[in-house]
């Protein structure tokens, strides 16, 4: 085994890069090979930034890998491909089968641990077997071995021409190849590369490998100069009309916090695997408006804090506003489709007696009468009845803040269950399958709240939940997630802002006996907080948060994580939700934005809200860089598709792609009743290319290739 070699250059060590699809007509080998990535990484994720910035991407999608670290790990053909019974085999020998149908490496050249040898075999399981590479970042190498067999055995067909921080990146892809060179961007607009990159230029001038193939560099993303950001290498024999084999190259740093990175990832995975993948991408955008019906208290720019009095509760000039709102949204941003906003409701809130469940008479008050109007222009979540706190109880004795909990089962069922009354009052749509989902009061139940101060009057903690006892350390209440498994709720909200909750995962802390345990579905928070209704509130409760209080304090703002330097206006609060927002849509996330009914508010004469304010600015940045449609799925559907994805993910599944009849065969250890895979025929069209959702058996069932990617 190799030595853990640290001596990589520093500056290739922070490199990291994003993704792309070519199109040219692949030459498959006749060879099978398993739908598996092999990623070559040069350390862990704490020690390679490459691996941390790729990996989260393959595990979103769903893709299945590998990680191979060359620092401390030998490779041996033997690891990349077997026979059907598991025996050591070559390409030539009938039942050979490949172990990867993509490898992707996260530096260019892995130096110093992965060896001479290591490349050719590499490279001839790439020849071998018709399996392209993509390499995520660094140096544009050309590397010679001056022992036996000597010679060229890594050239990316580069010369390192310029490097820097900041390159306008325009588009260069061939026309011939628009459908299925990344397909998915706006190529009308240059992606500013804002981190270090190395730029190329291609030098295509004859020089032969030690295998006899010649590099010819086709550059895909171009710096202002000219000069080549990413680029697809061919390796040709003499006299040969098919590549013997394809590379795609960056030489920029990604990572997971540069927007560039985002709009490049998935490209790289996509051309790896030759657009065949168990696995899939879709972008999604939900926003959610909390606490419909209730009134929310309002910031005072005076107290710098929400005042005892002023609240604010919308009207049904509000709703009607809302609704003109979202259908100028939608017209104004083709990639949203049929948008619908998401309210979460408090039923309390629109009753008069909350014993006897009566509405407010004949349907006549204002704000509701507004909503059963409109009822099909939104959707809607229990948002339980009175917005109760579900925390542990009791109250700590010294919490400087006081709430109300409760402390029998009976009494956090009734709180949903009277919702779901309103609901049928009301006549909403979807209560049946909305049952099964939850957004408690301030997603409450989930940790054990230790109230300790408001961020308002202490500025010294920016983070006023350090002291409560988190999710994943055992302060969600029992007596809540008994309540909702009893009342058959699958998917219950949490704040990904909170620690334990950030995360995709079964609830497991109570077993109603069913087998079948809640899952938790995070929600993203904003900056357009839950007592605003207008620009001027925002901009001073943001600008004190996030800068004065700590200036009050007699602290920098610049040295606090989460802070900003300097106060910003509107247009700059904005954008920078829009940057942040997109960058959660370009991960391929389905979580949930969460609002609340205040930022609905008409606040001009035009009919601008808060709400809408935000979403076109995030979409106007999401489309300068896409063009995918936009999934705007309902809250439970999100739910299954979680739990569907949870369900893959536990499985051993087992795919093989036989190119000589253009057929994977799936199977898996486990029944998975909707597995995703991409490149199978019967599948929707995304984005140029079929994904397909398919019941997984233990019986071995096999579908026809149809990669999609010209028509």
């Amino acid at each position: 085994m190799k030595e853990n070699l640290s001596l990589k250059r520093s500056l290739l060590v922070s490199v990291i890069m994003g993704l792309a699809l070519i199109g040219a007509s692949p030459a498959f080998a006749d060879n099978a090979v398993k739908l598996r990535i092999l990623l070559i990484t040069t350390g862990d994720i704490t020690t390679d930034p490459v691996f941390a910035y790729i990996k989260p991407v393959l595990d979103e999608m769903g893709v299945q890998y590998d990680v191979f670290n060359a620092n401390t790990q030998d490779l041996t053909a033997a690891m990349l491909a077997s026979s059907s019974t598991g025996a050591v085999c070559k390409a030539q020998d009938a039942g050979c089968i490949g172990s990867y149908n993509g490898i992707i490496l996260t530096d260019s050249d892995l130096v110093p641990a992965f060896t001479p040898s290591e490349w050719d075999i590499l490279h001839d399981y790439q020849k071998n077997f018709g399996v392209r590479e993509a390499v995520l970042s660094g140096w544009p190498a050309t590397y010679s071995d001056p022992g036996p067999p000597s010679g060229i055995y890594l050239d990316y067909g580069l010369v390192y021409s310029s490097s820097g921080n900041n390159y306008e990146g325009t588009w260069s892809v061939p026309t011939t190849a628009s459908k299925e060179i990344f397909e998915y961007v706006n190529q009308a607009n240059p992606l500013p590369i804002t981190d270090f990159a190395f730029a190329a230029n291609p030098r295509n001038d004859g020089t032969a490998m030690r295998d006899g193939t010649v590099a010819t560099v086709e550059p895909l993303l171009k710096t202002q100069n000219g000069e080549a950001l990413v680029s697809v290498v061919r390796y040709m024999m003499p006299n040969q009309a098919t590549p013997a084999r394809e590379v795609m190259i960056s030489t920029i740093t990604n990572a997971s916090f540069l927007i560039h990175s985002k709009v490049l990832a998935y490209e790289f995975v996509n051309w790896a695997t030759q657009g065949v993948f168990v696995g899939k991408r879709y972008v999604h955008m939900a926003a959610h408006v909390d606490d419909l019906f209730l009134s929310n208290s309002l910031w005072d720019s005076e107290l710098k804090n929400d005042h005892p009095t002023n609240t604010y509760r919308l009207n049904s000039g509000d709703i009607a506003n809302a609704v003109s709102q979202q259908n100028a949204f939608r017209a104004a941003h083709p990639t949203a489709g049929a948008f619908k906003l998401d309210f979460a409701f408090n039923g309390s809130g629109a009753v008069v007696d909350p014993e006897a469940m009566t509405l407010a008479p004949n349907l006549t008050e204002d704000l509701v009468a507004a909503v059963v109007a409109n009822k099909a222009q939104f959707r809607f979540i229990n948002h339980t009845f009175t917005h109760a706190d579900m925390d542990k109880a009791p109250v700590p004795a010294n919490a400087p803040c006081d709430y109300e909990t409760f402390t029998t089962i009976a009494a956090i069922k009734a709180e949903i269950t009277k919702n779901r009354k309103v609901w049928d009052l009301l006549t909403l749509p979807e209560r049946s399958q909305n049952n099964r989902v939850l957004v408690s009061g301030n997603h409450s139940g989930l940790k054990d709240r230790k109230c300790t101060a408001d961020p308002a009057l202490h500025p010294e903690m920016f983070d006023v939940q350090s002291d409560d006892v988190a999710f994943d350390e055992g302060g969600a209440n029992p007596l809540f997630l008994q309540a909702v498994a009893d009342l058959g709720v699958d998917y219950l909200a949490s704040d990904s802002s909170q620690k334990g909750q950030n995360l995709e995962q079964y609830i497991t802390q109570y077993d109603d006996g069913s087998n079948t345990d809640r899952v938790m579905l995070p929600r993203w928070p904003t900056s357009v907080f839950y007592n605003v209704t207008n620009p001027a509130l925002l901009v001073d409760e943001y600008n004190y948060i996030f800068h004065d209080r700590f200036v009050k304090a007699g602290q920098n703002p610049c040295e606090i994580p989460g802070a900003i330097c300097t106060p910003r206006n509107y247009a700059e609060i904005l954008l920078a939700e829009a940057d942040t927002a997109s960058r959660h849509m370009l991960m391929f996330n389905k979580w949930p934005h969460f609002f609340h009914q205040t930022n609905v508010a008409k606040y001009d004469a035009s009919g601008s809200t808060l709400q809408f304010d935000w979403l076109s600015a995030v979409f106007a940045q999401y489309e300068r860089l896409f063009k995918l449609p936009v999934r705007n799925y309902p809250f439970y559907l999100i739910g299954d598709n979680t739990e569907e994805g949870l369900k893959a993910k536990a499985a051993a599944i087992q795919a093989v792609w036989n190119r000589a009849t253009n057929q994977v065969t799936l199977s898996a250890n486990v029944a998975v009743p909707l597995l995703f895979v991409t490149g199978i025929s019967g599948g929707e069209l995304y984005g140029g290319q079929f994904i397909r959702r398919i019941n997984i058996t233990t019986t071995p069932a096999s579908y026809g290739v149809n990669r999609g990617l010209t028509q």
